[in-house]
């Protein structure tokens, strides 16, 4: 069953990052009112996250994400990784 977790960037945008899986992350969907660039880059962001496991930590998240090739407009590798431990809880 999917869960759903969401993070308000104090600016105003919403991060939303659905997990499927149950001891490692399976699938991720990563959506809001944000921006990337280039665009095509959610699915690298969606990549970075699947595969962890259920009980990893804000800073291996931080750091895949990080590791990807984008340019987040709006948000932060740390908000799209609170959003995926929120959901995740």
């Amino acid at each position: 069953m999917p869960r759903t977790g969401t993070v308000k960037v104090p600016d105003g945008k919403l991060v939303e990052v659905t997990l499927t899986g149950t001891e490692r992350i399976e699938s991720a969907r990563v959506t809001g009112d944000f921006f990337l660039e280039p665009p095509e880059a959610r699915a690298d962001l969606e990549a970075a996250i699947e595969g962890h496991p259920v009980d990893a930590d804000r800073e291996t998240l931080v750091e895949a994400i990080e590791a990807v090739d984008a340019q987040l407009i709006g948000f932060d590798p740390g908000d799209l990784a609170d959003a995926t431990l929120e959901a995740i809880a």
